[in-house]
């Protein structure tokens, strides 16, 4: 495994950097961690990846029997897989972001969607940011940024926080703006008038 680290792969291998886990404490912690910045992979795609380090040399697994469960893996970073993750991380060009947000879909269709639709959509997301972004705080809480294991986590957390309030204040200016326009049926009817 070269120059072809899939970007999966390098967020699996990262979120063993914080220690040996099993497929699904793996998945737990990408929900809990990559979900504030990245796309957090599904289970089906954490296992198939595990699969491919594992044959690359870049994970090692052990079977483990914990108390009330079944024996199952649990996965660790090797040392050529640190030395790859950084060699990724160093090296690999950083892909521009992707900006895809649903609500910015909705709001730019706006005109076919009642004016209190648009409100209440605006409102839901505010509520899913204000719950992400406590969420996200409680993530921030738990680290320890004089802890060099933890520290750049706290960086990206605290990023991530910071990239909340931009969102929540930009929805209060959108909120605004969307009462401020005309309602859709105005335009037909001027249309229908002529």
């Amino acid at each position: 495994m070269g120059q072809d680290l899939s970007t999966t792969g390098a967020a699996v291998l990262s979120l063993l950097t914080f220690g040996d886990a099993s497929g699904y404490e793996l998945r737990t912690r990408a929900d809990a961690t990559l979900r504030f910045f990245f796309a957090a992979p599904a289970m089906s795609q954490i296992y198939a990846e595990l699969e491919r380090l594992d044959a690359a040399g870049l994970v090692a697994s052990r079977e483990m029997k914990r108390p009330g469960a079944r024996p199952g893996r649990v996965w660790r970073l090797t040392p050529k897989g640190r030395r790859r993750l950084a060699r990724w991380a160093a090296e690999e060009p950083v892909a521009p972001t992707v900006f895809r947000h649903h609500l910015a879909l909705r709001l730019m269709l706006g005109a076919l969607v009642a004016p209190s639709r648009l409100q209440e959509m605006v409102d839901e997301h505010v509520a899913t940011v204000l719950a992400d972004r406590d969420a996200l705080q409680a993530v921030l809480d738990d680290l320890d940024p004089d802890d060099p294991a933890t520290a750049h986590a706290a960086v990206v957390a605290e990023w991530g926080i910071a990239t909340y309030a931009t969102e929540l204040a930009e929805m209060a200016r959108i909120r605004e703006r969307l009462a401020a326009l005309p309602s859709p049926g105005a335009a037909e009817g001027r249309a229908a008038e002529g």
